[in-house]
């Protein structure tokens, strides 16, 4: 029997719509400062835009539910989790970046360790590589995973952070 069109052109929509690797990550430790501690965890994932020929790159959405503890090692299944808030990320080796609240990307330094930048790291390398391996240590993992050293800058939108 022959696929009908219409549902050919779904089944071809929905493969080049999925995602590679897991859509998820394991619940995480984002950062501890002054007692408390902010875990999150991720429960959706997906690409929702690409950068340009100059900055190749994916503009990726994820959910994220947040919990506040007391320990670094709290068990996840003890946390009180706020519900998922959307954050946008924009995965890409040379220009690593997240959305604002005002529609601006803040492009990231992913390597130079700073104690106000871990927490996005944590939460860019989670959004931008769900599969990997990522230690107490985001700048180190960023390393490991390729990253160099970055300027972070203010772009206006995804068109001024994706040209050259």
């Amino acid at each position: 029997m022959k696929t009908p069109p219409i549902l050919a052109a779904a089944l071809t929509l929905s493969a080049v719509l999925a995602l590679p690797g897991p859509v998820r990550a394991e619940p995480y430790l984002g950062r501890c400062h002054m007692g408390e501690c902010l875990h999150y965890d991720q429960v959706s994932r997906s690409v929702i835009g690409t950068g340009s020929a100059a900055v190749p790159g994916d503009l990726v959405l994820v959910a994220l539910r947040s919990a506040v503890s007391d320990r670094a090692d709290a068990d996840p299944a003890t946390l009180a989790w706020e519900a998922p808030a959307p954050v946008q990320v924009f995965c890409a080796k040379d220009r690593p970046a997240y959305r604002l609240a005002d529609g601006a990307y803040q492009s990231l330094d992913l390597v130079t360790p700073a104690g106000a930048t871990t927490l996005v790291t944590a939460i860019y390398l989670h959004a931008c590589h769900p599969g990997a391996e990522i230690s107490d240590d985001p700048f180190a993992a960023a390393r490991a995973l390729g990253y160099k050293a970055t300027p972070m800058v203010v772009h206006a939108d995804l068109d001024a952070l994706t040209r050259r």
